[in-house]
């Protein structure tokens, strides 16, 4: 089963693609728009590379529901398009060039504005998804979430790939925000994370708080009159998005963030941290600063993975086994049975096989 590299393929010719690579055994790696920067570990020997690109229609558009059902590949950006010509937006979804529909759901891109709207995979109301043996999975319902037996759109969300090939998905829409804005204080960290979490408590919904170094920038959604400057903020645009060509994420108790952005801080790292959720990317340039700051994490009781970096950053890219590792490693068996799917995604493939 040779196929030409980044072969498009349909959901029906998907089944049988990796219905036949897990029989043989061949590596299978799903590839979108090329957006998601390298993640998991450096995969090691031949890999079947098959595109989701081909997956672009728009199936429907309930506008007085707020629902959309599209199949994976879809561009994020020609959707919002599409979306906001009827005065709707898929407000999870960061705006990342390139990216498509599949892509941000298989690596769980929440957007900046999870503060408010939650995460992700919260628009999820239903979803296809191809296993790694070829069987097409539905689950979820377009009107009302449900759930029987495994949660398959809160597991699928954010396995990269590595569970099965999402094909299709409903997504529960909002309608686009008329007016926002930005506004910024700068000084120490200590200070700025005090005032953030002040902005936190004070202010109903902010749509987002992000904390970095010596900035905090906060964004208000709603009508023009309440969008009034924070005490000891001033109006200002939209930060620049934070990347780097080392990018960790770090995931803990909201509450322990504010510290960790301190100490991060203190040693001089750049950061943006996500204040009232508990995330925050900070830039590495080699594996000493990997393991301290995820020492930190762990320290407050969290994590930290990297999400884009060199081969040598991601020879270890999760940390400690996570408790449930287990149930993991079932999981991915139920799903991906020859284990074919995006060799290096999951934490529990072996090291360097081919």
């Amino acid at each position: 089963m040779d196929l030409d590299p980044g072969t498009h393929v349909d959901r029906v010719e998907l089944c049988r693609v990796l219905r036949a690579a897990s029989i043989a055994g061949r590596h299978v790696r799903i590839a979108g728009g090329g957006s998601g920067g390298h993640r998991g570990r450096r995969s090691h020997g031949h890999a079947d590379i098959v595109s989701t690109l081909g997956l672009d229609r728009t199936i429907s558009h309930e506008p007085a529901d707020l629902v959309a059902t599209v199949e994976a590949g879809v561009p994020v950006a020609r959707l919002q398009d599409e979306l906001a010509a009827h005065g709707q937006t898929w407000i999870h979804a960061p705006s990342i060039p390139g990216s498509t529909v599949g892509g941000l759901l298989s690596r769980a891109a929440s957007g900046h504005r999870r503060l408010r709207y939650g995460a992700l995979r919260d628009s999820v109301l239903q979803i296809v998804v191809v296993t790694g043996d070829g069987r097409l999975v539905s689950a979820g319902g377009k009107t009302v979430k449900g759930v029987a037996g495994y949660d398959i759109p809160r597991l699928v969300v954010g396995s990269n790939g590595a569970l099965g090939v999402i094909v299709e998905v409903t997504l529960k829409l909002w309608p686009m925000p008329r007016t926002s804005a930005w506004f910024t204080a700068r000084g120490g960290t200590a200070e700025l994370a005090d005032l953030g979490e002040a902005v936190r408590r004070s202010i109903h919904q902010p749509a987002s708080i992000l904390l970095g170094p010596d900035r905090l920038d906060v964004e208000l959604i709603g009508p023009d009159a309440d969008l009034l400057a924070p005490a000891g903020m001033t109006p200002d645009q939209a930060p620049p998005v934070f990347g780097a060509a080392g990018l960790l994420e770090i995931g803990v108790p909201a509450a322990a963030l504010p510290d960790l952005a301190v100490r991060l801080a203190r040693r001089e790292y750049a950061f943006q941290a996500q204040l009232g959720v508990g995330t925050c990317l900070a830039a590495i340039d080699d594996r000493s600063q990997r393991d301290e700051i995820r020492a930190m994490a762990i320290t407050a009781g969290g994590h930290a993975v990297v999400v884009d970096g060199p081969d040598d950053l991601r020879d270890d890219p999760w940390g400690p086994p996570p408790a449930g590792m287990e149930i993991m490693c079932r999981l991915k068996a139920a799903f991906d049975p020859a284990g074919i799917l995006n060799r290096g995604q999951f934490i529990g493939d072996p090291v360097g096989t081919r």
